[in-house]
């Protein structure tokens, strides 16, 4: 089948060819070496090409006579006049290493390296450039290919089921529509995909293309042009060479620190006009992902310089898997209008050498544009300031309504659909021999994966009834056919737990959900958030428990209510439940530890309780939560003393360790009330395909929260009022890295009447594996020694560096390791000025964290101790949820 498929292609490529026109070649260096992905261009078409992997090109053109340009970089750009008549003109190439002008020539005699002055204007212009371009249509053709490089012994079988290995190559090509219109708004309409199936159109590199390097950054990664670019980089310039009538300034790329999310290589800038003319610069991500991306501009309609071909580069490893991928992408059929309040050309020059008749206060766009002369003066001091000035005077501006961007991404019905003799007349850039290859394999395996698909979805209709092994694995099973009602049964193995008061320990829940319908139709998603839109349902969940060691059930039913932005849930039963219900400590950690380690950290209370829980998200940026709970309170003892190791420790009662004697709360009857406001003021957005969803890159954050104790209702004996601010927040040092900070204060106004359970209790931790938040969490202080009925103040100081200790080695920064420092305190009036101060190495093995932390009281050393933990995002912690 595979074989025949080929030979379809080739003979439908043989008949097109005999009817398409244009001009075709090879492109070489002067000693006959092959370059591909050099680029091929037509001035006043708005189109061009480049060479594939062998360096080879067609573009189609009708007849008539044409100047072609081609270019690479690092090579003299060459012209050649073509007449295309009938059929295909052979045009092979060869180009020159490019002639550098000297540096005396061609730069002012300055002290220092004649980049800096160049890079302060590219940096000033960056902002203009954005805003000069009013808007743009082009048609985009992407080729992508990759392959897995090595794979570990483990998932070999697997791989090799989906016919993936070392030797498989995988191949997607599309072709867009695309368009932009400022402010940084992009549309793309994919018309052709050839992929091995729909499912293989994942790894779009359009976000890199729709992306300037005159913003701020670049997929996370600074911009050498922006504003903070100084901070980062160093620049060196390399000399220049003339291109046409265009002075082109070579400048090398070197961040201060080799580290993730810099960008080092070489950019090429347009005297004058400080726009860029090529770039080839390599970053690398986290987990050690490296990326290089070239760009080729060109001068579209002598108006705008407009990248035309893009070259992005990916490889790296995840979880013991090697792969590679290359992309390239070739832009077409530019129709670019400019803005029209812009003048086209902006000089900048310095301040003493200004014209005098260019001087004037109170500048503007609107008076430069009312200069005389073609060319208007500004120095780089203004420019920055006057279009940011123009940014916020716009009607239509984005940042307004906290929009960063919109973005439509759209997929033709057809595109999936398209023949290859279609493909022969879109796709600018031949298919290499090794291509034609993969696409061979690809057709081959596609026919096995549609044969295996079938079976598989036999497999899966059979899982969507009831099996043997659901009674521990879990399973959902529709009870009619449009799947609006549910009977889950939940994983019984997940919630299996050992304590020293109940010994074995196990959850054992069941579900009856119903969907309910949506109220997002009758919603304008681009103006609100549509993160906070859930799909409504009810959920009658209740749940078994079993402790092993005590022979007792307990249980509890809870009814939820989950509507378009929140929850309503309504929980009642006897259940048992840690002191600090935040939780203090992961009952997953806490088995491990009690069997392997013979330490009990956990310390429980059981409750017979009702509790009407909810939280209502107004926004990204508003959030409300809060709780009305009634409980009756019962002591609990140790029940078992097994470990699977004998350390020749022993348990600790289950009573909470605290600096004071814990008072009685045996059949104690609380009538509790919470609440908790939460902003986030700096919360941007992006709307994407008429959805606005939110961009959590501002860390800053201000919660306050409301506890009582309602005395005598219901036979209530706690009567308490607390209060608590937290604020929580980020500074990037640039170089010397961020600091990550949380801070809370709080305290009792009332204490008059209140259990243990009902103190305020602190992110203690005394197990050397932990899942915390390493900026709110404290490494070695024990669960509830501290906690109080008083006044309190805690603070977490964390600084990630970029280069600290072992960091100095720029390959340890390259694989991911980062250090950082902390700090954390704590006051309450027992807790003797309570501190912390550690190391912190991070990305070990890309998700390890390990830690040394030191405890002083009083300024008084206390101990020492080791933590090792999951590397997250700062200011987030790594839990199962096992809830819903």
């Amino acid at each position: 089948m595979a074989k025949y498929l080929v030979f379809l292609l080739l003979t439908t490529i043989t008949i097109y060819n005999a009817f398409a026109q244009g001009v075709r070649g090879t492109i070489y260096d002067e000693n006959g070496s092959l370059l591909p992905f050099a680029t091929i261009y037509v001035p006043g078409s708005g189109s061009g090409t480049s060479t594939n992997a062998d360096a080879y090109y067609e573009l189609n053109l009708p007849q008539g006579k044409y100047q072609i340009e081609y270019k690479f970089i690092g090579y003299d750009t060459q012209i050649k006049e073509i007449e295309i008549t009938e059929g295909f003109t052979r045009q092979d190439v060869y180009l020159a290493p490019q002639t550098l002008l000297l540096n005396e020539v061609v730069t002012s005699a300055t002290a220092t390296d004649p980049a800096n002055w160049m890079m302060r204007r590219a940096i000033a212009k960056s902002s203009y450039h954005r805003q000069f371009i009013d808007g743009y249509k082009a048609r985009v053709y992407v080729k992508g290919k990759g392959r897995i490089t090595d794979i570990p012994f483990y998932l070999r079988g697997v791989l090799k089921k989906e016919g993936i290995d070392t030797s498989t190559l995988i191949i997607t090509e599309s072709v867009s529509e695309i368009s932009y219109k400022r402010p940084n708004q992009f549309k793309e309409k994919v018309i052709s995909i050839y992929a091995s199936k729909e499912t293989d159109f994942n790894a779009n590199p359009m976000p890199y293309i729709a992306g300037s390097f005159y913003q701020e950054e670049i997929g996370e990664a600074i911009s050498p042009l922006s504003t903070k670019a100084f901070k980062y980089y160093k620049f060196k310039h390399l000399g220049a060479f003339m291109d046409g009538n265009h002075l082109i300034n070579r400048i090398r790329v070197t961040p201060k620190v080799d580290a993730p999310n810099v960008f080092e290589g070489e950019i090429q800038l347009v005297e004058e006009d400080w726009a860029l003319y090529s770039v080839d610069l390599t970053t690398q991500i986290d987990f050690g992902i490296k990326f290089r991306i070239k760009q080729v501009y060109e001068f579209i309609d002598q108006a705008s310089w407009m990248p035309i071909t893009h070259h992005l580069m990916a490889d790296g490893e995840v979880m013991g898997v090697d792969f590679e991928f290359d992309y390239l992408a070739s832009v077409s059929n530019y129709s670019v209008q400019l803005n029209p309040a812009f003048p086209k050309q902006i000089v900048i020059v310095d301040a003493d050498k200004k014209s005098n008749s260019a001087k004037e206060e109170n500048l503007s766009i609107q008076t430069l544009k009312k200069q005389s002369g073609s060319k208007k003066e500004v120095v780089v001091e203004d420019l920055s300031e006057i279009v940011e000035q123009f940014e916020k005077n716009e009607t239509d501006s984005l940042e307004k309504i906290d929009v960063v961007g919109i973005y439509d991404f759209k997929i033709d019905s057809m595109a999936f659909n398209q023949d290859s003799l279609f493909w022969s007349k879109v796709r600018p850039i031949p298919l290499s021999i090794n291509e034609k290859r993969g696409y061979a394999k690809i057709d081959s395996l596609s026919i096995l994966r549609a044969e295996r698909d079938q079976a598989d979805s036999a497999k899966n209709a059979k899982r969507g009834t009831f099996q043997i092994t659901d009674i521990l694995f879990g399973g959902r099973y529709n009870l009619d056919s449009a799947g609006k009602n549910q009977f889950i049964i939940y994983n019984a193995l997940l919630s299996t737990q050992f304590n020293t008061v109940e010994g074995l320990n196990v959850d054992y829940s069941l579900g009856f959900k119903r969907k309910l319908p949506s109220t997002i139709q009758n919603v304008d998603l681009s103006a609100k958030d549509y993160t906070y839109y859930n799909s409504p349902y009810l959920l009658l969940k209740p749940t078994l428990r079993y402790a092993a060691a005590r022979n007792t059930f307990t249980g509890k039913l809870m009814a939820k209510y989950r509507f378009s932005t929140g929850n309503l849930a309504l929980t009642g039963g006897r259940y048992v439940s840690q002191f600090n219900d935040l939780p203090a400590l992961s009952p997953l950690i806490n088995t491990s530890f009690t069997l392997v380690w013979e330490q009990n950290f956990m310390k429980l209370y059981e409750k017979d309780f009702l509790q009407l829980a909810f939280d209502k998200r107004f926004s990204s940026k508003w959030n409300i939560s809060g709780n009305l709970n009634f409980e009756q309170r019962y002591k609990l003892l140790n029940n078992t003393d097994y470990s699977f190791i004998n350390w020749k420790r022993e348990f600790t009662p289950n009573i909470p360790n605290h600096v004071r004697l814990i008072e009685e709360f045996q059949n104690q009857r609380a009538l509790t009330a919470e609440v908790k406001l939460t902003y986030r003021p700096n919360v941007k957005y992006v709307i994407r395909n008429g959805v606005r969803r939110p961009i959590f890159k501002d860390a800053q954050q201000i919660s306050f929260g409301y506890y009582k104790g309602i005395s005598e209702l219901f036979g209530s004996d706690v009567n308490f009022d607390r209060v608590e601010l937290e604020y929580r927040n980020d500074i990037d040092f640039g170089l010397k890295g961020t600091l990550f900070y949380d801070l809370k204060v709080g305290g009792f106004l009332n204490n008059s009447a209140l259990g243990f359970m009902d103190f305020a209790h602190f992110p203690g931790n005394r197990s050397f594996v932990t899942q915390a938040d390493p900026v709110k969490s404290f490494r070695l202080l024990d669960y509830y020694l501290y906690s109080t009925d008083a006044q309190y103040a805690q603070g977490f100081l964390f600084h990630r560096f970029r280069k600290f200790f072992i960091t100095q080695i720029p390959a340890t920064r390259l694989f991911g390791l980062r250090e950082g420092a902390f700090a954390n305190y704590l006051y309450t009036p027992d807790s003797k000025n309570y501190m912390e101060f550690g190391y912190s190495l991070e990305g070990i093995l890309n998700f390890f964290r390990v830690e040394f932390a030191t405890s002083f009281e009083d300024l008084k050393y206390q101990g020492w101790g080791i933590r090792v933990g999951i590397s997250t995002t700062l200011g987030s912690s790594v839990q199962v949820n096992v809830e819903d």
